[in-house]
């Protein structure tokens, strides 16, 4: 089996305020902090001037993750019912400020853009904040968890059962919504396929010394700018599914035939819940190994797929 290989893409992202005047141009909000924010998505913040500065009216929703950590929303990020909510927020690459020109007008001279008015100062964003699942006014008394598929651990054994003792190479490769580490195999590794542009490979190096060495790093890929591509960040409440493609190495130099041998998968998901498997796992030399062309970036070999269980 084959999974895909994407191109990971270097991206700037920029966070634009909506912003919307008031009739007279002066209006001051003094709402609290525990104010209630109104959760319709037309909801523009407001800005006006005093002294000179130009103060924009912020309001955000305030939630507690899984995690029990604080997460900033705007007000139309998030669908909130009776007892239940959800949130989500996109960032986008944009080259625009995100101001509205009578704004921009505002605080610019019109005949030259470049040069801001002389009685303008300076900016202040007055943030109001609505504490959606905490606190003494919260809306409702619910945490958002994404809902993870139990781990196979059966499955998991036994597609780990038999695997090749090839040194210095890429022997299995796993999908699914957990983080594996190995324990009990001194110079195995899993590696996050994802976490560089083009996955992992292991070589073999030789030092000054003349002695070789098992190296299992970033694939030794060129590539140029032609092959970047824009990024969209996109975060929500519930999380979305955390999706690993972990690549299994032997990064010892040292060939592994007709050798069984136990050892322990610990496996973690994306709220930090960690638990242990034992494995037994016989280790075989497949002639055909020696032949199969090698690719940097390429496998072709034994993979377990946990998200798909067509593949």
């Amino acid at each position: 089996m084959k999974f895909a290989h994407k191109l990971f893409a270097l991206g700037v992202f920029g966070l634009a305020y909506s912003l919307m005047s008031c009739a007279d141009g002066h209006h001051i909000n003094n709402a609290s902090s525990e104010s209630s924010v109104p959760s319709s998505s037309s909801e523009k913040d407001e800005y006006f001037f005093i002294d000179s500065t130009l103060h924009i009216n912020v309001q955000r929703y305030r939630a507690l993750n899984y995690n029990k950590d604080t997460t900033i929303w705007e007000p139309s990020d998030c669908e909130i019912k009776d007892s239940t909510f959800t949130c989500v927020h996109v960032d986008r690459y944009d080259y625009s400020y995100g101001v509205r020109d009578d704004i921009w007008n505002s605080i610019f001279d019109d005949e030259n853009p470049s040069k801001k008015r002389s009685g303008y100062r300076d900016t202040i964003y007055d943030t109001t904040y609505t504490d959606i699942n905490f606190g003494k006014n919260a809306l409702v008394h619910y945490t958002p968890v994404a809902e993870i598929p139990e781990f196979d651990r059966e499955a998991v054994a036994k597609a780990l059962s038999k695997l090749s003792g090839e040194p210095c190479a890429q022997i299995f490769e796993f999908r699914s919504n957990y983080y594996l580490e190995v324990v009990g195999l001194p110079g195995f590794s899993w590696k996050d396929q994802d976490a560089v542009m083009f996955g992992y490979d292991a070589y073999i190096d030789t030092e000054d010394s003349g002695q070789k060495k098992c190296s299992v790093q970033s694939a030794r890929v060129q590539y140029t700018m032609e092959s970047h591509y824009s990024l969209i960040y996109r975060r929500s409440l519930p999380e979305a599914l955390d999706v690993k493609r972990l690549q299994f190495f032997n990064g010892t130099l040292e060939t592994f035939q007709d050798t069984t041998i136990s050892w322990k998968l610990v496996y973690t998901d994306q709220y930090r819940r960690t638990d242990t498997l034992d494995i037994t796992t016989k280790f075989e030399m497949n002639d055909s190994d020696s032949l199969r062309i090698r690719l940097s970036g390429f496998y072709d070999g034994p993979s377990y797929d946990a998200i798909d269980s067509t593949n």
